[in-house]
């Protein structure tokens, strides 16, 4: 029984996650995350218009891309971005499990649940256990918009998270793809992104090689710095337990560069690693401030990795879909 109990707390913590069913609509005050010799810009100043995302279904057919450890990198005369954000900022209509499931599964599921949830023993429930935490939760992907406005190369992106992100990607007129790769803990997914052959989405979270996920290197932060932020949340705050591991993370963060180029295959040419106000990034800005704003185009790709197994609708919708609705 305790551990149906614990089944129950993970997947109804799952069923109150934050953020709203909305259309995921960024707002124009919304400041750009930008490589450190940027400064930052409005949302609205440097694209027009608003996509929509229609609960009813995605906005085209989702695209599977291969779950292998095949990834691209930069080719030569191409520029480059390494971008990374804990989480996204607005959520979108994409849900799903970390690995396949089936209708039979889902129903299986249902029975168990709604058995555990009256006190019926279910000896089956460990091997049902083991499947659903598998991939934990029912994962809820955030937007990020990447508006890539360089026009003298095409450009490469190395997009990297904790949380699932649906990049966005957004190419100002006379702006090209290289190529994209996707990282990160949950599964994430592509908007408009390049030829397949020139993408590749990779995660943590129930791969079918963990060898394949790349452990995001951490930028080198002084210890000063971080224990002079922590004063200014608390001015008593005590580094002594932190000193230690916040030594060994700087010393980490002196390979960044290296492991960067390394998973790039060149130097890129922006960094994106911070939001600009410190709350969440919801946009990103690859190459220079446009002069005049230019229009966000529709959503016309939609790669998603084929061992997932993806639900586009509400959060009320995704549980019921894997046979979860009980926990809701």
């Amino acid at each position: 029984m305790r551990a149906i109990m614990g089944f129950i707390v993970l997947i109804a913590a799952a069923g109150c996650s934050g953020g709203s069913e909305g259309a995921g609509v960024i707002p124009p005050n919304s400041p750009l995350a930008v490589s450190d010799r940027q400064e930052t810009m409005p949302y609205g100043q440097a694209v027009t218009g608003q996509i929509s995302f229609d609960l009813a279904g995605p906005p085209v057919p989702l695209e599977a891309l291969p779950s292998t450890c095949r990834r691209p990198t930069a080719r030569s005369g191409a520029k480059a971005a390494y971008v990374y954000s804990y989480g996204g900022d607005v959520h979108v209509p994409l849900h799903h499990v970390n690995f396949k499931d089936t209708p039979e599964d889902a129903e299986a599921r249902r029975a168990i649940i709604k058995a555990a949830m009256q006190g019926q023993p279910q000896s089956a429930f460990s091997k049902e256990f083991a499947n659903f935490t598998a991939g934990n939760e029912v994962e809820w992907a955030s937007r990020i918009d990447v508006l890539v406005t360089e026009t003298e190369a095409p450009v490469f992106l190395y997009l990297s998270s904790y949380d699932p992100i649906l990049w966005n990607i957004q190419l100002a007129p006379g702006a090209s793809l290289d190529g994209v790769v996707v990282n990160s803990y949950d599964a994430g997914a592509i908007a408009n992104g390049p030829d397949p052959k020139r993408a590749a989405i990779i995660s943590f979270a129930n791969w079918p090689s963990e060898k394949c996920y790349a452990k995001v290197p951490t930028r080198a932060i002084p210890v000063a710095d971080r224990i002079a932020a922590a004063r200014k949340i608390n001015p008593d705050f005590d580094p002594g337990p932190h000193r230690r591991q916040w030594e060994q993370d700087y010393r980490d963060g002196q390979k960044f560069d290296t492991v960067v180029r390394q998973l790039i295959g060149k130097r890129p040419d922006w960094i994106i690693t911070k939001s600009a106000d410190g709350y969440g990034v919801k946009a990103v800005l690859v190459g220079p401030k446009p002069a005049t704003p230019f229009a966000l185009q529709p959503i016309t790709r939609l790669q998603i990795p084929e061992h997932i197994t993806p639900y586009w609708g509400t959060r009320k919708g995704a549980f019921s879909a894997f046979g979860l609705e009980h926990m809701t």
